[in-house]
C-alpha cells in the first residue's frame, strides 16, 4: 500500500560562466506515491538529479536540489496514479547578488 505526499523543494541554478551577480533559486512543491518518508527521500534523491543545459549567456547552467524543505502525508483520497510526482506549485526566487541557500531559506522562510 502507497500513501501519496507532497514534498517541497529547493533547486539552485549554477552558471557558468558567471556574467551577473545575481542568484536563483526555484522553489517546487511536487505529489509523491511511496510508503513512508524514508521513502519519499529516496525517490526524491533518485528522481532530481543534477542537471546542466545550455543557457542564454552561451554558457551552461546546472541546476540542483539543494534542500528537502518539507514532506507532508496528504490525507486526502486523490486519484493517485496521474499524479504521482506531479508539480504542483512552483516559484523562482531571483536575487541582486550571491546568497546561499541557506540565507534564502532563512530569509524566505522556506522550511516552514
Amino acid at each position: 500500500m502507497y500513501d501519496l505526499f507532497s514534498a517541497k523543494l529547493l533547486f539552485e541554478s549554477i552558471p557558468s560562466p558567471k556574467v551577473r551577480p545575481d542568484k536563483i533559486f526555484e522553489e517546487r512543491i511536487v505529489l509523491i506515491k511511496a510508503k513512508d518518508q524514508d521513502e519519499v527521500k529516496k525517490i526524491i534523491d533518485k528522481s532530481f538529479p543534477e542537471e546542466t543545459f545550455g543557457n542564454g549567456d552561451y554558457g551552461q547552467t546546472t541546476k540542483k536540489l539543494v534542500a528537502i524543505l518539507d514532506i507532508f502525508e496528504l490525507v486526502d483520497n486523490l486519484e493517485e496514479e496521474p499524479l504521482h510526482l506531479s508539480e504542483v506549485y512552483c516559484r523562482y526566487l531571483s536575487f541582486d547578488e550571491e546568497i546561499s541557500p541557506k540565507e534564502a531559506i532563512e530569509k524566505y522562510s522556506l522550511d516552514k
